[in-house]
């Protein structure tokens, strides 16, 4: 298989792990002290929707435009409104064009004293995820593998974070590293999320 994230950008899977991942990154948020977001497969950070890539695909169209249209109770509502705010600034007309990856979203909730680490090793991602994140001295892109990366950041010098592990799942034995390599980090970093 050759995973290329641009045809599942905002699809169904994409539109609950960065709920997930905004939810976490807002209970951070509760206190003070600094944390850190280790992303070890980042992707390009931005996906254009109206690419041949997303067309063909379509995910994004039963998963984020759907999203979008929705209509929340009053309890669910404060629980998706800080992702649905980040979609939006990607997307100031209303129109529905741009889809932010995990490392922008992220980026989105970092305050002053956190920090975003994104791994990416597909030469055309990451130089779109460093154009996206030009100048930012929160972020940094690094050309490492994340499954190497994962050891050598954690645990990174804030107490607090967390690491985003979403694989292409390309290898076939990619379900069993991921639990190897959680377990491993888990050990070295128990305060991490």
């Amino acid at each position: 298989m050759n995973y290329r994230h641009a045809f599942h950008a905002g699809g169904f899977a994409d539109v609950i792990k960065h709920i997930v991942l905004v939810r976490i990154l807002t209970y951070l948020q509760d206190k003070q002290t600094a944390f850190r977001v280790i992303d070890t497969h980042a992707g390009a950070g931005v996906y254009d929707l109206t690419s041949d890539e997303a067309r063909r695909g379509g995910e994004w169209l039963t998963g984020i435009a759907r999203v979008m249209q929705a209509r929340f109770s009053e309890t669910t509502l404060p629980l998706v409104q800080p992702y649905l705010d980040i979609v939006r600034a990607f997307n100031p007309l209303r129109e529905l064009k741009t889809y932010p990856g995990s490392p922008l979203i992220a980026r989105a909730l970092l305050r002053p004293q956190d920090r975003l680490t994104a791994c990416e090793v597909e030469p055309n991602a990451r130089k779109r995820l460093i154009e996206a994140l030009r100048r930012d001295t929160q972020a940094r892109v690094v050309d490492l593998d994340g499954w190497m990366a994962l050891p050598a950041f954690v645990p990174p010098k804030e107490r607090r974070g967390l690491v985003l592990i979403d694989p292409p799942y390309e290898q076939k034995d990619e379900f069993e590293r991921l639990a190897e390599e959680f377990t491993q980090a888990f050990e070295k970093w128990p305060t991490g999320i």
